[in-house]
């Protein structure tokens, strides 16, 4: 195969030399005309491209793994929840929410207004107090957008073997909900840990859709992760959360699984517990400075918000899963070797 012939810097510099006398200048108001129409062009081409395919981001929603230990240098501080076990595959189904770039810009603003407040609060009564070393969830370290989501879910540990189960007891599960496509607006922020209580979220807090969605949705996907043998999300048990309270009732149904009869979620509306991380930090913030964010008159900043959904996210190891709202049929999408869990 041959190579493709460049010019050399010589072959460059005499093509120049011998440039032909009716090019315009670079400077002159033609050659800018021209390269400010081609820009325009540009722009507009960029601009009628259509959004990517849903199933685009799945195949990047998992981060790629740079250490088989947990290493909470290479995360920020943050340290991993569950240990990680050979033949286990960290799985977890969320709503996923990929914000325009108005809804990106809103919320960029939101985290300054928290972290103003915060730093005014804290000089106007000197107090002695660090402010919170706030991270964005927005954006990848490498400042590509990121998609922000609401759990359904806890993590959940499913082995080998039972990937292929638990997916197909949750697609029935979610079909029974009869869930059809909605959207979400947010009523304010709040902090909440997770279970241990080394990590603090900045949420935005959801207000309860008209057909109460969200509560039907956690409720078919307790009900299959209980059939399977897995813990339930939102139920008071141990390891529940992110959530601000946790109370002991049920601690043994929820942590094992094995009863399903009494799933505490069936009837109960959880949609205070419901919601969209935007940030986070590791240090508690003092008890103020909670209710102070609690407090904050955020409608300016969430009015255009309004998320909507249209699929289940189902992440089983390195593999995502969209189980379709508002059909009977699979609708399943997936990424990977055998049903995508590769």
């Amino acid at each position: 195969m041959s190579l493709v012939l460049y010019p050399d810097s010589d072959q460059e510099d005499e093509d120049t030399h011998h440039a032909p006398s009716n090019v315009q200048p670079a400077s002159s108001p033609e050659r800018k005309a021209d390269a400010l129409g081609a820009r325009s062009v540009k722009r507009k081409r960029s601009a009628d491209l259509p959004p990517l395919p849903a199933a685009f981001h799945n195949l990047y929603s998992v981060n790629a793994r740079i250490s088989t230990s947990d290493d909470p240098s290479l995360h920020g501080g943050r340290k991993r929840a569950v240990p990680h076990v050979q033949g286990n595959w960290p799985s977890h189904v969320f709503l996923e929410w990929v914000p325009s770039q108005p809804e990106s810009q809103a919320l960029r603003r939101l985290i300054d207004q928290v972290e103003a407040s915060i730093k005014h609060d804290i000089d106007a009564k000197n107090k002695s107090l660090q402010a919170p070393d706030i991270v964005p969830s927005l954006l990848s370290p490498l400042g590509t957008p990121l998609p922000l989501h609401i759990s359904l879910s806890r993590t959940l540990q499913i082995k080998t073997d039972n990937r292929e189960p638990f997916l197909d007891t949750l697609i029935a599960s979610i079909r029974t909900s009869m869930v059809k496509p909605f959207s979400l607006r947010v009523s304010k922020l709040k902090w909440v840990p997770n279970f241990e209580r080394n990590r603090w979220f900045l949420v935005l807090v959801l207000q309860k859709p008209p057909q109460n969605e969200l509560n039907r949705l956690l409720d078919s996907c307790n009900q299959a992760t209980c059939q399977t043998g897995h813990p339930g999300l939102y139920v008071g048990g141990r390891g529940d959360g992110p959530m601000p309270h946790n109370t002991a009732h049920n601690q043994s149904n929820s942590l094992t699984g094995k009863s399903c009869d009494n799933t505490p979620t069936n009837g109960v509306d959880r949609t205070e517990n419901f919601h969209v991380s935007v940030a986070w930090n590791l240090a508690e913030p003092d008890a103020d400075l909670i209710q102070l964010v609690e407090d904050l008159d955020v409608s300016k900043y969430v009015a255009t918000l309004q998320p909507a959904f249209d699929a289940v996210k189902v992440k089983i190891g390195n593999s995502v899963h969209d189980v379709n709202l508002g059909t009977r049929k699979s609708g399943l999408g997936t990424t990977g070797g055998l049903l995508g869990l590769g």
